[in-house]
């Protein structure tokens, strides 16, 4: 048996003599760049990453795209820092602290817009109003 030589029809698996390139029966391809430092996982099904103390993961920036859900299932998620999101569901309570400064919308509590509603039965002096409309 001889080893096979690259060619047009069959090209070598990277562009780069010093990459690592692994490509697996299923398509899967790892793939680590030494001139780059850039290290890439394609074509796999699932990964797994299981640690018994610590998972660290540390970089100017990290994307994490998912096109249906991403669950973070812990008792407590702390954020240090801004959390920005564009839209926001609380499902069971909670607490907030701290000056909020809303704007740009409405904000509503127990159906009444708080920003601008009126009070029915107001006179002046000590009297209370008979509620919010």
């Amino acid at each position: 048996m001889l080893p096979g030589i690259y060619s047009d029809d069959f090209p070598a698996p990277s562009v780069s003599p010093e990459a690592y390139h692994t490509r697996f029966s299923d398509g899967a391809v790892i793939e680590y760049e030494p001139k780059t430092g850039a290290l890439s996982v394609t074509g796999i099904k699932t990964a797994n990453i299981s640690a018994q103390v610590a998972v660290d993961v540390s970089a100017p920036k990290v994307t994490i795209i998912a096109s249906q859900k991403i669950t973070l299932d812990t008792p407590e998620v702390v954020c240090t820092n801004k959390l920005t999101v564009d839209t926001l569901e609380l499902k069971k309570g909670g607490k907030m602290s701290g000056n909020i400064d809303h704007g740009g919308g409405t904000f509503k509590s127990n159906g009444v817009q708080v920003d601008k509603h009126s009070h029915g039965g107001v006179q002046r002096g000590g009297d209370w109003t008979e509620g919010t409309q």
